[in-house]
């Protein structure tokens, strides 16, 4: 969500590039690591998303989004202190969130790299790539979050997450 580089966050947070990697791919990474992670996150205004089932432990909808305003739509003033975006997709933190490479992303939703680069950008774009590439997200199990201001076409509290899980069938 930041686009921070694993090295520009290893200087942020003055730990190791290896120890950020080991952290983002291994559920047993060292917990001051991902613990210095989580605060540089929220102070940067991230916020951490899921539920948790008191019963087994098990987390669901788990992801990320920028902060939301506490009242909605927010002051000119007010919105000044909140991330915002011009669009309500987080592309590349989708992407991140199914731990894949654009390329394969981009043969799996039948867009060109040239297309999943802009729509991952932020800048020109066809509608087409655009829904092709969200329907592809959205069958793989990731839900788009955010709240658009039509005043000023800006996008607050925009993240991803893990689909909320329905009830168990089994």
């Amino acid at each position: 969500m930041s686009r921070l580089s694993q090295q520009e966050l290893s200087k942020n947070i003055q730990v190791t590039r290896q120890s950020i990697s080991a952290a983002e791919n291994d559920a047993s990474a060292p917990f001051p690591t991902v613990s210095k992670m989580r605060s540089f996150y929220e102070e940067q205004g991230l916020q951490f998303v899921g539920i948790i089932d008191i019963d087994t432990g098990t987390i669901n909808a788990a992801g990320v989004c920028w902060r939301r305003p506490e009242t909605f739509p927010p002051s000119q003033s007010e919105a000044s202190k909140y991330h915002a975006e011009p669009n309500g997709t987080a592309f590349v933190a989708a992407r991140s969130l199914l731990g894949a490479s654009r390329a394969e992303v981009a043969s799996k939703s039948d867009i060109s790299l040239k297309d999943l680069a802009a729509l991952e950008a932020g800048t020109e774009y066809s509608g087409e790539a655009y829904q092709r590439l969200r329907a592809y997200y959205n069958e793989n199990g990731i839900e788009f979050m955010g709240t658009g201001d039509v005043r000023t076409g800006r996008y607050y509290g925009v993240g991803v997450r893990w689909a909320v899980l329905g009830p168990a069938t089994e």
